[in-house]
């Protein structure tokens, strides 16, 4: 879990908006391997481990059919995402977390938050094994998001992270959240 990014995470209980405290057992770099992020709210507490966090749930549980990483899939998922050289930070549910290490390719500058069933995404800053029903994500914090799942609480939540004129990406049977315009629109997603 790469340091800098640790400010982008919350705790995903509901109560107000307070940023995750870490506690590092064993850190290499700017990296936590070990250790545990704490809420100084309801003093949840979130276990990191080989250098993933640990927030609970099935992280694959409503994960699509896999699509094959090729070039042509992740110019398409990086267009969607509205990803440039620009950088920023960017989130990517299960089924578009192999595509990072191409999309961290195509905008180096990029920081990448993983939802993942592994704790090994290459080029990802920050990997999430298992989800709440909300995203564990601070208000703003990212110019672009692509979910697997349709839930509407989970949705709502990536629309609170979305920075302004940030990207959502979600399932084309997902109902499109208050807020959202419909930029692109495809069998597969909008």
């Amino acid at each position: 879990m790469f340091v800098e990014l640790l400010d982008k995470l919350r705790c995903p209980n509901r109560h107000g908006d307070s940023p995750l405290v870490a506690t590092a057992t064993r850190t290499v770099d700017r990296r936590i391997i070990e250790g545990t992020l704490g809420c100084p709210v309801c003093h949840a507490e979130f276990r990191v481990r080989n250098g993933a966090v640990e927030f609970g749930g099935d992280p694959g549980a409503a994960g699509p059919a896999a699509i094959a990483v090729t070039t042509e899939e992740i110019l398409r998922l990086g267009a969607l995402l509205g990803l440039d050289e620009r950088g920023g930070v960017y989130v990517l549910d299960v089924g578009g977390a192999p595509f990072i290490h191409g999309l961290a390719g195509l905008s180096p500058a990029s920081r990448f938050i993983a939802f993942s069933g592994s704790d090994r995404v290459e080029g990802a800053g920050i990997v999430i094994t298992g989800r709440a029903t909300v995203l564990p994500l601070a208000k703003g914090c990212a110019r672009g998001i692509a979910v697997d799942d349709t839930a509407p609480a989970l949705l709502r939540s990536a629309v609170e992270a979305l920075a302004p004129l940030g990207r959502l990406v979600a399932p084309a049977a997902a109902i499109v959240p208050d807020g959202i315009a419909v930029l692109a629109r495809d069998d597969r997603q909008w």
